[in-house]
């Protein structure tokens, strides 16, 4: 039996990039959650002794590492702002979003705002603190960022997720909401 979807999906879908990447997303995904049941089955000490300091710390620097390879290679520019090395200037095909954080890298074309870079370091001391680990546990979280765990610790208003919110003014005079006067 062949599943029905909407037709929006249908005509994504039938692109074969698109078809590749969700089949690889699937498959990350589906190792995080396998790396999270393995964790929980094993018992927390196991699961602490793979994401420990040590171990974590090689898997930061490899990625780290990989990232500053691969931004290089594609001719970015590259600056440290804090311990998050930001190289800028790349296609957009070359990272996810606006930008991606790895290891200690963030690749992007042009978010480079303040508020984005914030967002980003928290993702470095993420990948800090899980190493290579991150990168399952991040896709068991979920692809969309409004619900992934690991970019609601982030902020979600700074990393572009969610709009600002404007505060409006308050009327000058009154000393209560015009319903309790």
């Amino acid at each position: 039996m062949v599943p029905a979807y909407p037709r929006a999906i249908v005509g994504r879908m039938a692109d074969p990039r698109r078809r590749r990447v969700a089949v690889l997303s699937g498959a990350i995904a589906a190792l995080g959650h396998g790396v999270g049941a393995l964790g929980r089955a094993i018992a927390d000490p196991a699961f602490r002794a793979l994401t420990a300091p040590p171990v974590a710390a090689v898997g930061h620097r490899f990625a780290t590492a990989a990232a500053r390879s691969w931004g290089r290679l594609l001719g970015g520019e590259e600056r440290q702002v804090g311990e998050l090395t930001v190289i800028s200037g790349l296609p957009r095909w070359a990272f996810g979003r606006g930008g991606t954080t790895v290891g200690a890298t963030f690749l992007t074309r042009d978010a480079t705002s303040p508020e984005i870079l914030e967002h980003e370091d928290v993702h470095r001391r993420q990948w800090q603190r899980y190493g290579l680990w991150f990168i399952p546990m991040y896709f068991a979280a979920g692809r969309e960022g409004v619900t992934n765990r690991y970019e609601i610790e982030a902020d979600l208003v700074k990393g572009g997720y969610l709009p600002k919110r404007s505060v409006a003014p308050r009327p000058r005079g009154r000393s209560a909401p015009p319903s309790q006067q």
